[in-house]
């Protein structure tokens, strides 16, 4: 991975590797490699010498959902045999009644190797398995067998895979290193130490960002048996279902409760109350997941919310789902994508269930993938970072091909041979709701062009969000009000010059 571009609008940095989230990673040397070795060392020798216990399981490394990047728990290429899974469940369960940890432990594995995003079955063996003993080991024979036998334990995973890398076991050192980052929340430090690792072992990491996402989850979530793999999995799920536009890897680095307290059913209820309570991290995304269920009524049906380009974003999660389309969705509201019409078969369609992506909207999400995620809104977590000229552009053809659908949508409809006066009114009102949505992005792309200095059409841009957000709603008055100040200012600027 190296340093973004250096556009007109861009910052200067250090020579780094930048991973999202303040982290600097720095051209490998070999005074890093030594740095990062002994830290993970040193790690294990200022703890408390503790013995093993004899129950440990055999070392068996069962596999987490993450081999590679590019095969993360992504729908397998050969379906998942439920006979065999749910035969081998039993078989555990079996063993468990028996005290047999052992042969317990051997069938959930089992179970990892045909359906590797089970996340009851990981959260059964993380605790079967349990944290490794903390005493220190001099020979690294011993540092690998630790981390077979605490497959879920990221300081021994690191530990284990600093040795395998100094052995040139390349391959297996990654493995064991991207399990830990898959374990990030668990131990952020550890974490940190394998993505340094996995940039200078990995070319397949290197042209990867990381995005640290500090995720709030609400009891109904909390209450089913292994919730934490639950969440990691679809967070990697997101990141492989967007990998080819993004390159992001987005990583929970912290779990945390959610309590929406008395809030009603509906998502942007939830999500306000969310926002009061949740406290932002430094840098990151923070999202909240709920498990309540749709309420009854239209309006209310939301299934996920985000701020446009800005760094939260709240989702409705389905019992035992490791695969999200709507979190996808919602992700790339924060890289400023935005919706189309009903029809089109795009992910930005908020009512359709396809997985392809219009090309306006890569274009837009690849003129912002570099953008940041901390304090100070779009002038310091987007301006810094794009090429000002291309997301201008990639906005204006996004949303004049928008308008030019609405537009024909109306034709249309007025086109139809269908006599009944409903019908054709139904049909110009598909073409012409307010969507709050377009109008943010008018508004947004409003003020990247007066950063840019084209105010003419900044206000055409600010008066087309007042109409999409209704000229009588207060955000409709807030752009209204916009608009008239900049007319305004032109409009003097103008006389200045006449005279």
């Amino acid at each position: 991975m190296t340093s973004p571009p250096k556009f007109r609008n861009a910052g200067t940095r250090s020579r780094a590797m930048r991973v999202n989230g303040g982290i600097e990673i720095f051209q490998a040397s070999i005074g890093n490699r030594i740095l990062v070795l002994l830290g993970a060392v040193i790690a294990w020798a200022c703890v408390e010498k503790t013995t093993p216990a004899v129950s440990e399981p055999p070392p068996i490394l069962a596999k987490p959902p993450i081999a590679t990047l590019d095969s993360a728990v992504s729908e397998p290429e050969v379906p998942v045999d439920s006979r065999a899974v749910t035969e081998l469940l039993r078989l555990a369960d079996e063993e468990r009644r028996a005290g047999n940890t052992q042969a317990e432990y051997a069938y959930l594995a089992q179970v990892i190797e045909y359906d590797n995003s089970h996340f009851r079955a990981h959260a059964r063996l993380a605790e079967i398995s349990g944290r490794a003993p903390t005493n220190l080991i001099s020979r690294s024979d011993d540092l690998v067998l630790r981390a077979l036998r605490h497959p879920y334990d990221p300081r021994a995973l690191v530990a284990g895979a600093e040795t395998l890398a100094e052995r040139g076991s390349i391959d297996q050192a990654i493995e064991f290193f991207e399990r830990a980052v898959w374990l990030a929340d668990l131990d952020p430090p550890a974490a940190l130490i394998a993505i340094r690792r996995l940039y200078l072992l990995s070319d397949e990491w290197k042209r990867h960002r990381i995005v640290p996402v500090q995720l709030h989850v609400d009891e109904l979530i909390r209450a089913q048996p292994g919730w934490q793999f639950q969440m990691r999995n679809l967070w990697l799920s997101a990141s492989v279902m967007l990998d080819s536009i993004l390159e992001t890897r987005f990583v929970p680095i912290a779990i945390l409760p959610l309590d929406a307290g008395d809030a009603p059913n509906d998502l942007d209820s939830i999500y306000a109350a969310f926002l009061i309570e949740a406290k932002p991290p430094a840098e990151g995304i923070f999202a909240a997941i709920t498990g309540r269920p749709l309420p009854s009524g239209d309006a209310a049906r939301k299934k996920g919310v985000a701020e446009l380009l800005g760094r939260s974003l709240a989702v409705r999660i389905a019992p035992g789902a490791v695969r999200s389309r709507v979190l996808a969705h919602e992700i790339l509201h924060l890289y400023g994508a935005i919706h189309v019409l009903e029809g089109v078969n795009t992910l930005m369609n908020p009512t359709g269930d396809s997985l392809a992506l219009d090309a306006p909207n890569i274009r837009i999400v690849r003129s912002l993938r570099n953008r940041e995620f901390g304090f100070g809104g779009i002038g310091e977590n987007v301006l810094p970072w794009i090429d000002l000229g291309v997301t201008v552009a990639a906005y204006r053809s996004a949303l004049s091909e928008n308008l030019i659908l609405r537009e024909a949508g109306i034709q249309e409809a007025m086109r139809t041979n269908d006599p009944r006066s409903d019908q054709v009114a139904f049909r110009v009102l598909q073409a012409t709701y307010l969507d709050a949505h377009l109008a943010d992005a008018a508004r947004l792309v409003a003020a990247l062009m007066l950063e840019d200095g084209q105010r003419a059409e900044a206000l055409r841009l600010l008066e087309l969000s007042s109409q999409l957000y209704g000229p009588s709603t207060p955000r409709g008055q807030s752009s209204a009000e916009k608009a008239k100040r900049l007319r305004e200012s032109m409009e003097a600027a103008n006389a200045s010059g006449i005279e």
